[in-house]
This record gives C-alpha cells, sequence and structure tokens, in this order.
C-alpha cells in the first residue's frame, strides 16, 4: 500500500514505468544481440614480421613453412581454426596452443620467429602468398 502512495506523491503513471522499462530493456538489448566472441575469417603467418602467407579459415588446408635452416611448423586451417600441429622446435609451445579462431588470439613459435595471427575478415594486409 506504501508502494502505492510513493508513486501518486512523484506522479509517475503507469505509462512512465512502461515507457522507463521499455527503455531499460533497449539498452541492455546490445549485449544480447551481439556475438559473444569475434571470429576472423582470416588468419596471418609472419616470420620476423614480415606476412608471409594469409589463410581463409573458411577453407580446410594444410600448410608446412620450411626455413632455410631446415626447420618447420605444419599449419593446419579446420572448421573456422588455425593451429601448428607439427614443428621442430624444442619446446613445441606452439603445437601446444592448438586451435584459435576469435580475432586477436596468437600463436608464436620462438625459436623459428614465426607468428600466426586471427584477424578480421575486411582487415587486408595487401600482401597473400598462397603458393
Amino acid at each position: 500500500m506504501e508502494e502505492m502512495k510513493f508513486f501518486k506523491e512523484i506522479k509517475i503513471k503507469a505509462l512512465d514505468i512502461v515507457i522507463i522499462l521499455t527503455l531499460l530493456t533497449a539498452s541492455f538489448s546490445v549485449f544480447f544481440l551481439t556475438p559473444s566472441e569475434d571470429t576472423g575469417a582470416k588468419a596471418q603467418l609472419r616470420i620476423q614480421g614480415k606476412v608471409i602467407r594469409t589463410f581463409d579459415l573458411n577453407k580446410n588446408q594444410s600448410w608446412t613453412y620450411h626455413s632455410d635452416d631446415g626447420d618447420y611448423n605444419e599449419i593446419q586451417v579446420k572448421d573456422g581454426a588455425i593451429a601448428v600441429i607439427k614443428a621442430s622446435c624444442p619446446d613445441q609451445i606452439d603445437v601446444q596452443r592448438g586451435f584459435i579462431a576469435k580475432v586477436g588470439e596468437t600463436i608464436v613459435c620462438l625459436p623459428h620467429h614465426l607468428v600466426v595471427e586471427v584477424v578480421s575478415g575486411q582487415q587486408d594486409s595487401g600482401v597473400d602468398y598462397n603458393g
């Protein structure tokens, strides 16, 4: 009963409550309508900062990077994610990282100066060595 008295004192009408609830719902709907994780459509392979290859994460594929020293990293794209599945480095940290798919995630192989990074599908590096 006191609650009704409170609403009468501050002169809030039923339509005011409906408008306030609608605005609150609309303001929080952004959190429900946007995807919770930003997945990329491409991944870049960089050696010492230079883009060597760009992978399309929508196409399942395997590719092996071979350095002049005989070192290698076998890279696999599968189901929209990318991973280094085999490498000749001693620590195997890049292999242990597993598959990544979110924009900004990276796989790093320090002995080979190799970085694999998931980038946005709209981002264009201008370099694409798919050979």
